[in-house]
């Protein structure tokens, strides 16, 4: 395992946690306000699955992280090295409350299965594959055990089946005009379809990052702002990397 920063919690030290976690008692995994109405019951279901796709899929997924480790909550990033831990502190995710698997290698669905047992969240990257066995038995044990998985790309790629599905169906950055200037800030566009009873389409609007690194509400109101359809493929200010790769289009 590779801790992407300074004062991440070793999967050593999750281990060692109590089960169930802090966040036991409720049904429901914190989210921010932001991102609240994207869910039916104002949070992530305990024992769900949600797949999280899209040009800002990184960014997106954690950003629900937020309110988990603020209070108090584990979380853990399976496969993915891409994270940025400097601008996602910035973003306001308590990364001290975090644990980081970059290469599980073929040990994957072992790896996430002995997470269930500490963690509240795992998020799970785009490259991570596993067995259909793996995922039958990763299914049943965040059932039964109320941890809730995020999977960066499709969840059928993991052998999951999800629950929710989050699309970042538009990325608009602003700062640009004509060609010229600094980008500051990204414009996203949310789609959320769930399963069963469940299963109307929603749409949010948020700055991710707003000017600030942070996540925001978007003014529907506010006319001010310049946005820019550039090419997707500029150096993005959260996470460092390019977001939009063939598990994310």
């Amino acid at each position: 395992m590779k801790n992407a920063a300074a004062g991440v919690s070793s999967l050593s030290d999750i281990s060692q946690m109590s089960s169930p976690g802090v966040l036991a008692q409720h049904r429901t995994l914190p989210v921010v306000d932001e991102l609240a109405g994207l869910f039916t019951d104002g949070g992530i279901k305990r024992g769900s699955t949600i797949e999280v796709t899209g040009v800002a899929a990184v960014s997106l997924a954690s950003a629900l992280t937020i309110a988990v480790s603020r209070s108090g909550g584990w979380v853990a990033a399976v496969g993915l090295p891409m994270f940025g831990p400097s601008a996602a502190s910035d973003l306001g995710i308590k990364l001290s409350r975090w644990a980081f698997v970059d290469d599980p290698g073929d040990q994957a669905g072992i790896v996430v299965d002995a997470l269930t047992a500490g963690v509240d969240l795992i998020l799970i990257g785009p490259d991570i594959k596993l067995r259909s066995g793996h995922g039958r038995k990763i299914v049943a044990r965040i059932r039964e055990r109320g941890v809730s998985i995020i999977t960066v790309g499709k969840a059928g790629f993991c052998s999951l089946r999800p629950d929710l599905c989050l699309r970042v169906s538009e990325a608009i950055w602003t700062g640009i005009e004509l060609g010229h200037g600094r980008l500051t800030s990204r414009k996203l566009e949310i789609e959320r379809l769930g399963r069963g009873a469940d299963s109307n389409i929603r749409r949010e609007l948020v700055w991710l990052p707003n000017r600030e690194g942070r996540l925001n509400a978007f003014d529907r109101k506010n006319k001010s702002v310049t946005l820019s359809r550039s090419s997707h493929r500029v150096s993005k200010r959260l996470f460092g990397v390019d977001e939009p790769v063939s598990w994310a289009s």
